[in-house]
């Protein structure tokens, strides 16, 4: 049996070998550039047929104006609204290789937060040009949208893209400077109660917005918290998420309403807030930065 697998193993490496020589149009004159991670990758100059490995990575293609250059996209890729209409290629975890090689890309975009190092290397090894972001902050992304724009021919409207971001975030930066800091707690579980820890990118947009994370300590990344927990951390408002429908947001609120003692229930400062814009690596993360600056100083003023 051991021979039979490992006899069909080779002939699947050859196959897709040989389907990539098949299919692939000639990559002439291939730049070779380094990723976020340091792989040194050979792309054309100009690619025609892009394949995106997470939704984050979609959302900055549609950005940068290459929409029509996007063959192939992850099942979770729906923002945004027509890129649900684009070829699917499986989850970001588990993406149809076979799929992919069909679709004859000459430039794969992926994560290294969300796709993993095994599909890099499979994609790699077959000859595909695959190029690998890594932001892992406001500014990460921002520096990941120029590279994008680098490695696409779009690096002018990356530039003026990265402008337009930089200038909103500025703008909350520059209102909310001298205002107080609520206390904030971020749900994303309720039964347990999962909250966010101080290396994730919520906790970041949080700070940015003008927020304290009550959980900003803890090293885990998605901690659990205790009601002994929450009553000690008195957040100022809770934010929660993903909701789902109207039975959902009744639930969490009944829920928050045994612990009257919390500042965020007293004084009914319990707010929804989308899962989609606040983690994700794309440029709707300023979008989540003056989502969250909003609930947390209503007064201040958003200007695009």
């Amino acid at each position: 049996m051991l021979k039979i697998f490992t006899t069909v193993k080779i002939f699947v490496t050859v196959y897709l070998s040989i389907v990539i020589a098949i299919l692939l149009p000639c990559i002439s004159f291939a730049d070779q550039v380094t990723d976020e991670t340091g792989r040194g990758v050979n792309i054309s100059p100009n690619p025609q047929r892009i394949i995106s490995l997470a939704p984050g990575i979609t959302e900055t293609l549609y950005a940068l104006g290459l929409a029509h250059k996007i063959v192939g996209v992850t099942s979770f890729c729906n923002w945004p609204p027509s890129a649900r209409q684009k070829q699917r290629i499986g989850g970001f975890i588990n993406p149809s290789i076979e799929q992919i090689v069909s679709l004859k890309p000459d430039l794969i975009i992926a994560t290294a937060d969300g796709n993993r190092p095994d599909t890099v290397r499979q994609l790699e090894r077959i000859g595909l040009p695959v190029y690998v972001t890594n932001p892992s902050d406001t500014n990460g992304i921002l520096k990941s949208i120029s590279h994008l724009g680098e490695i696409t021919a779009r690096k002018n409207a990356a530039a003026i893209l990265v402008r337009q971001l930089q200038k909103r975030i500025n703008n909350i930066e520059t209102q909310i400077r001298h205002k107080s800091k609520p206390r904030v707690f971020f749900q994303i579980g309720l039964e347990p109660l999962i909250t966010i820890g101080g290396k994730t990118l919520i906790n970041e947009v949080i700070g940015r917005a003008g927020g304290i994370n009550i959980a900003s300590s803890d090293t885990a990344s998605y901690p659990r918290y205790s009601p002994e927990g929450i009553i000690a951390g008195a957040p100022d408002i809770i934010l929660f998420a993903p909701m789902a429908n109207d039975k959902e947001f009744i639930a969490v609120k009944k829920f928050w309403r045994q612990f009257e003692e919390v500042p965020a229930v007293k004084n009914n400062r319990l707010h929804p807030i989308d899962t989609d814009i606040i983690g994700r690596a794309s440029p709707r993360i300023v979008d989540a930065i003056e989502t969250m600056a909003l609930i947390f100083h209503p007064e201040i003023k958003i200007g695009r």
